[in-house]
């Protein structure tokens, strides 16, 4: 029987750890080592939260000559965090050190097993998943990110829920891979927002965001189609070589003053914003 590691109020199960109001990111891990689903809500989390620690881990490319020793790291329990806040890093993705030779040191990439939750929590430092995969649901509603948001190379098998999210810097969603329909609508981007050669194959939802900072779209695919309505644009918008494809929502879009549609198409047909 799966176990949990849970801080729900009011409410005692097995393993809970009751009325704290913070947990180390190492006892998180610990658990995970130990099998145990983990279900916080309202808790703190303190120390860096590094999925790349784990026990479960696999070497999947040798560091012989010329390349890079590469390991994966299984999580292979659910993960929920309601109302959280972790006040470190939270890492699914690291590069060791370079040696005294100049050569990159092994890289560390988490893969997410089961559902991942993380609604209405604030991450006050930087987050990165370069290279993760998230096999099921994998969820960041209402999210604040205060530093950097990293999904460059993440892979999503399931649909991904970033609604109502906050990143307050970069957001790198750069060769992200979405394999089913994305939810980003109501987002706030107030620093620079990289989706270059992003794919979404089953359609994306990014109404009613706001982008206060530079906006990247260059060589991004939209094959199912795109809702872009109300979408607010407050600095530069490249869509650069960007497909879309119908059907397209585009109603009280505002690209901004100085947009880049150069060979940007809608079904083969050029595409200027209008």
């Amino acid at each position: 029987m799966r176990r949990i590691l849970s801080l729900l109020p009011f409410v005692l199960f097995s393993l809970i750890l009751s009325a704290q109001s913070s947990i180390s990111a190492d006892k998180i891990i610990a658990q995970l080592n130990d099998g145990v689903d983990i279900e916080l809500t309202g808790v703190t989390i303190t120390g860096d939260l590094d999925f790349t620690r784990l026990n479960d881990r696999e070497e999947s490319q040798k560091g012989g000559r010329g390349s890079q020793q590469q390991w994966k790291y299984h999580v292979r329990n659910r993960l929920s965090f309601v109302d959280c806040t972790f006040e470190d890093d939270v890492w699914g993705f690291r590069i060791e050190e370079e040696n005294k030779w100049g050569k990159a040191g092994p890289a560390h990439m988490a893969n997410f097993h089961e559902d991942v939750l993380f609604k209405n929590c604030k991450f006050e430092e930087d987050v990165n998943f370069k290279y993760s995969r998230f096999y099921k649901k994998a969820n960041f509603p209402k999210a604040v990110f205060e530093e950097y948001a990293g999904f460059k190379y993440t892979k999503f098998d399931e649909a991904a829920d970033f609604h109502g999210m906050e990143v307050d810097g970069d957001a790198n969603f750069k060769y992200t891979d979405f394999d089913e329909h994305v939810n980003m609508a109501g987002a706030v981007f107030k620093d620079f927002a990289d989706f270059k050669y992003t794919k979404f194959p089953r359609g994306v939802d990014i109404s009613d965001v706001v982008f206060e900072d530079d906006a990247v779209f260059k060589y991004a695919e939209f094959p199912r189609g795109v809702d872009m309505a109300n979408t607010r644009f407050r600095r530069d918008a490249d869509f650069k070589y960007t497909k879309f494809s119908d059907p397209s929502n585009f109603e009280g879009t505002d690209f901004g003053s100085n947009p880049d549609f150069k060979y940007t198409k809608l079904d083969g047909r050029s595409f200027k914003g209008n």
